[in-house]
């Protein structure tokens, strides 16, 4: 008389055996979907994270740009051994802006320190119309711009006079 267990390959089975398998297979299923939810939610932390770190890199690439163009020796108003904190020598600004525009190899030196980057200068007291110099401009303008704008002391060597104006610097990211 066949045992109500068997198969009928005569291997038995139990029920207590069947459950148990079930059972096991029932908490590995479990344990993969909870490894499975726990990794995608620990890769979106570390995606998020990383964009936050990426994000203060540009900010502070931004920042160093600003600082090089805030306190370029180029342009800066020295007076024989004196320095001016700030200042801006228009003559140099209009020849810089000149040479900028016409020599390549010149470009590409400022390249190296600016990036794809545009600072410009801007008169803004006493107020004159088209008073703004562009030191520098990659011309890529593309994908986001982190700008900084700081005042600064514009000094005409020709007229012997000082303006107020602002340095803009806007960092392509």
């Amino acid at each position: 008389m066949p045992n109500k267990n068997s198969m009928g390959l005569g291997l038995k089975c139990s029920q207590k055996g069947q459950i148990k398998m079930f059972e096991t297979v029932g908490v590995l299923v479990v344990f993969f979907l909870l490894l499975g939810v726990s990794a995608v939610f620990y890769f979106y932390a570390q995606e998020s994270s990383l964009r936050k770190t990426a994000r203060a890199g540009q900010q502070q690439l931004a920042f160093d740009t600003w600082q090089k163009a805030l306190h370029f020796p180029e342009l800066d108003c020295s007076f024989l051994l004196s320095q001016k904190e700030t200042c801006i020598d228009i003559l140099k600004a209009q020849a810089f802006s000149s040479l900028m525009q016409l020599n390549a190899s010149a470009f590409q030196f400022y390249f190296t320190e600016f990036g794809d980057s545009r600072i410009s200068v801007e008169q803004v007291y006493p107020q004159e119309i088209g008073k703004e110099w562009v030191l520098y401009d990659s011309g890529t303008g593309k994908g986001e711009q982190i700008a900084s704008r700081s005042p600064i002391l514009l000094y005409d060597a020709l007229e012997d006079e000082y303006a107020f104006g602002v340095i803009e610097v806007l960092r392509y990211v």
